[in-house]
């Protein structure tokens, strides 16, 4: 048991833990404090058609207008990163769970820009990029894909991560 202990520590290495809200009783109505909303399903919000698509480049995401001069721009900073999420040793279900919870975050507190560290993949059994494929798939598909503008790889980092430019809330 303490060599899968092992394996589970040096797999969890760098792995920083996500705040998550404090747990509310089922039969109690959850209370929202002021300046932040909840966050609704994209089909009941009415983004159902918004999703990003791929693009003629590698590892790109962009909705319906959005230019190349705004993806020039975010490569750049602009608007500034606001969530960093590192993904690195997880499993593809335990990193789409922390991606589901990132998201819903992201999206109460308005955020506009998310870096997902997921990795190049070079640690795969097959040697391909089981998290990058994973997140740029549930980015373009998930529950969350209306709410995604769009989505590059991080320059500077290879492709071992990416930047998600939000929708802003209306």
């Amino acid at each position: 048991m303490s060599g899968n202990d092992d394996l589970f520590s040096h797999a969890m290495r760098g792995v920083r833990k996500l705040q998550s809200e404090p747990h509310h009783q089922a039969n109690k109505p959850r209370p929202q404090s002021r300046g932040t909303t909840e966050v609704e399903h994209p089909s009941s919000a009415g983004l159902e058609g918004l999703r990003p698509e791929k693009s003629e480049e590698p590892w790109v995401l962009k909705a319906d207008g959005i230019s190349q001069e705004r993806l020039r721009q975010l490569t750049n900073g602009r608007p500034p990163v606001d969530m960093e999420v590192d993904l690195h040793g997880m499993t593809r279900e335990e990193a789409l769970a922390a991606l589901d919870h990132c998201m819903q975050r992201a999206l109460t507190e308005h955020h506009r820009v998310l870096c997902l560290v997921h990795g190049r993949g070079l640690h795969s059994q097959d040697g391909r990029p089981v998290l990058k494929e994973s997140v740029y798939r549930w980015l373009a598909e998930g529950p969350f894909a209306g709410h995604v503008l769009a989505a590059i790889p991080k320059p500077g980092t290879r492709g071992g991560s990416c930047l998600v430019l939000l929708r802003r809330k209306r």
